[in-house]
């Protein structure tokens, strides 16, 4: 009996404990951890959040650059992580797809994470470069039927959103294209652009300046809406695949065993920042549309899209190591 009453005592403890470092949080600055290079998608995303969060918290957010392995390395650390709310992840697509595209990812999205809330989203984008003969999607299609696997596409990288992407339409659409990854978006634009590589799928915000400048030909958006970055481009789904849809997305992450406290907290200043016109702003600099949800919300949203790559990755038979 005194055994058990020990036992309920700790646990009331804890409790109080937990719930006193929450009404405290945050009590002393705070490291969001992006998992690729400064200068990139995701780091500019970070680092707007983080100006913002900084200035809703009151407390200097730090923005913490780990590139490596997909973002890997950068989940694991975080995975480490004390669970207390000072080490975050700011995470995109490899956190739904890496455990299946990586046999030795190194974690569990759904058991060694805290979900706090969706960042913002940006569709990808097929396109056409000069050694595109045709001018359309439905030219590609009818291309593809016609010689399987004989028309070649370049993407950012096995298993990228944009890779994804266009694998999925591949099956929608009933065709086989020829893969041929690069080493990010950038050289994959150069080659397209000069008559290297017929069709691209690529994050829209990297090609805008090309399409615009008329080196490369916008063949379809897969978002349900028209892009605001390309307002005459027409999506996949006004083309005869209604519904068609996918996007690059980011979302915040905290170890698993952060205090739910913490969590809701956080969760409600990210949808505090997704409405904030400094974050918008700084969103729409990389064709992102803000979005922030709660903490349910974002696990619901992880589970989908796990489910539904994963399932792309398996049939295309897709791995990065």
């Amino acid at each position: 009996m005194n055994a058990l009453k020990s036992f309920f005592a700790s646990l009331a403890f804890l409790g109080a404990a937990t719930g006193a470092q929450a009404q405290d949080y945050p009590s002393r600055n705070i490291t969001l951890l992006v998992g690729f290079a400064a200068g990139g998608a995701v780091d500019i995303v970070a680092r707007a959040l983080g100006a913002q969060l900084q200035e809703q918290l009151g407390r200097t957010v730090i923005i913490e650059n780990r590139p490596g392995a997909n973002s890997n390395i950068a989940a694991v650390a975080t995975a480490r992580a004390a669970p207390d709310g000072y080490t975050l992840l700011v995470g995109a697509n490899g956190m739904a797809t890496n455990m299946k595209l990586y046999p030795n990812a190194g974690f569990d999205v759904q058991k060694d994470f805290a979900f706090i809330s969706t960042i913002g989203e940006t569709p990808p984008v097929f396109v056409a470069g000069k050694g595109f003969s045709g001018q359309s999607l439905k030219d590609l299609v009818d291309q593809a039927k016609a010689k399987p696997n004989g028309v070649f596409y370049g993407s950012p990288g096995v298993g990228s959103s944009a890779h994804l992407a266009m694998e999925l339409f591949q099956r929608v659409a009933g065709i086989q294209l020829q893969h041929v990854p690069y080493r990010g978006g950038a050289p994959a634009i150069a080659d397209a652009a000069g008559g290297h590589i017929p069709v691209l799928s690529v994050n829209f915000p990297e090609v805008v300046g090309q399409t615009q400048a008329g080196a490369l030909k916008v063949l379809g958006v897969p978002s349900l809406k028209r892009s605001p970055l390309a307002p005459d481009a027409p999506t996949v789904s006004e083309q005869g695949y209604p519904g068609f849809e996918a996007s690059t997305w980011w979302a915040l992450f905290a170890p698993a065993g952060t205090p739910k406290p913490i969590v809701e907290r956080l969760s409600a200043e990210v949808r505090k920042a997704a409405a904030s016109p400094f974050f918008r702003e700084k969103m729409m600099q990389v064709g992102a549309v803000p979005t922030g949800s709660t903490s349910q919300e974002m696990e619901a949203f992880i589970g989908r899209e796990r489910e539904r790559w994963e399932k792309i990755i398996t049939e295309a038979k897709i791995t990065a190591e």
